[in-house]
């Protein structure tokens, strides 16, 4: 087992004018990530600041919420009449159902094949009504998706489920929905994640998720909780900066072999950690479920479930992706992660 948390540790100093120009000194960690060598700014003075961000003008959000109701194609007076359909020969009912999820193409795809998924018939959801049964129903119609497309078309063997919640989130649409993407190529950080784990175990003749695993849960700073397969974790260096959280599947299954149990443990997870969000003031967020190839088996690459919190709305338009993340592709953290990882533990029990 040779997992290295690495970091380096700097002092910075202003003569502050809130303070009389006293001196005004603090840290911030300069942290790796384990498998990819990503560096990652962890500014833990950034937190009480950017909450301010995070937290919604909820005058503004239900005025926007009304707004885009009258016209959304996702209601379900508008569902079945306002959205495209599947190929006959992906399913011939043009439209699948899960529970209230309703599940159909997209209409200009992000991907070779992409399609939609509308979780709820509630137009606006705050993040603690994301249910274990609303994201069970979704995913299970996701993973339903992809392997039909897997079956019937041969350039389709990566895929995607991921979440976009609020327009601060990237979502042109309120309604609460998920996104199914099928390709003939990885996307990049499925590119870098698969290939840098092909790399440790080469190395080390041993997984790097059973290993990063093994080592969260006996040093216990990180470490959330397992459940039927699925352990849950916040990240030592987050890939963005709020509240990012991720999920690692215990053995190193393929998407398809993923049965009720282990998407329920998902779903649980997930809607615990949107119910924490909920209450640190957060209305939007970002997922995704990232798996290996979809048609062989990886013993190197466990499915990866990655969440994070987004700004709220407001007038500001405030945004967290500015340049360091957007642009040259650095981590940055608000909040030290062994911090996030203590309150966090108190929703998973």
């Amino acid at each position: 087992m040779t997992i290295e948390f690495s970091k380096t540790i700097r002092k910075v100093a202003i003569l502050n004018p809130m303070t009389g120009f006293k001196r005004d000194e603090w840290e911030i960690e300069f942290r790796s990530d384990p498998l990819t060598g990503r560096n990652t700014t962890v500014i833990p003075k950034l937190r009480d600041y950017w909450l301010r961000f995070v937290k919604s003008d909820y005058e503004q959000l239900r005025s926007l919420v009304v707004e885009s109701s009258k016209k959304c194609p996702f209601c379900p007076d508008n569902a079945l009449t306002r959205t495209p359909k599947f190929l006959e020969e992906e399913f011939e009912e043009g439209r699948l159902t899960e529970g209230e999820a309703v599940a159909f193409p997209n209409l200009i795809g992000h991907a070779d094949r992409s399609a939609v998924v509308v979780l709820s018939r509630s137009h606006y959801l705050p993040l603690s009504k994301f249910d274990v049964n609303l994201l069970f129903n979704g995913l299970k119609l996701g993973i339903k998706i992809l392997k039909r497309w897997s079956e019937i078309y041969e350039h389709i063997d990566f895929g995607l489920l991921i979440f976009n919640y609020l327009p601060p989130a990237g979502s042109t649409i309120i309604h609460p929905h998920m996104q199914v993407l099928g390709r003939d190529r990885p996307v990049t950080l499925q590119k870098l994640l698969i290939e840098s784990s092909f790399e440790y175990t080469w190395r080390n003749g041993s997984s790097y998720w059973r290993d990063l695993i093994n080592t969260e849960r006996e040093l216990n700073e990180r470490y959330l909780n397992e459940k039927d397969g699925i352990v849950w974790i916040v990240p030592y260096a987050p890939t963005r900066g709020i509240m990012e959280v991720h999920g690692i599947a215990y053995e190193p299954l393929g998407i398809f072999e993923l049965d009720d149990k282990h998407i329920l443990a998902i779903a649980d997870g997930m809607s615990k950690i949107l119910l924490f969000y909920e209450n640190m003031g957060v209305s939007s967020f970002n997922a995704a479920i990232i798996p290996g190839p979809l048609r062989s088996k990886l013993d190197y690459y466990h499915i990866n479930i990655r969440v994070i919190a987004r700004p709220g709305i407001s007038r500001l338009s405030f945004t967290d992706s500015w340049c360091l993340p957007y642009l040259l592709w650095d981590g940055e953290a608000i909040e030290e992660p062994e911090s996030l990882a203590s309150e966090l533990k108190n929703y998973f029990g």
